[in-house]
């Protein structure tokens, strides 16, 4: 094993100490029942909302088949 492994593994070991320590604490209550909260749900709620409507006017705005001109028709290709 080479010293930067046996580094790195000791940088994680300690991460994952610190990270578990910390996870002992709970935000109070005074920080967790606000009124002016971020609405996080809402925000990534929009991102669906607007692919939908992405996808609603792209639906509106692509042409029909009706409403072609008859007059003209299709180039038929041959191999």
């Amino acid at each position: 094993m080479s010293t930067i492994t046996l580094l790195l593994a000791l940088l994680g070991i300690v991460s994952v100490a610190v990270l578990f320590y910390f996870l002992r604490f709970k935000a109070s209550s005074r920080q967790t029942d606000r009124d002016n909260r971020i609405p996080w749900n809402k925000i990534f709620f929009q991102r669906e909302r607007y692919k939908e409507t992405k996808a609603s006017l792209k639906k509106e705005n692509s042409p029909k088949a009706s409403e072609q001109p008859s007059g003209e028709e299709d180039a038929d290709f041959k191999d």
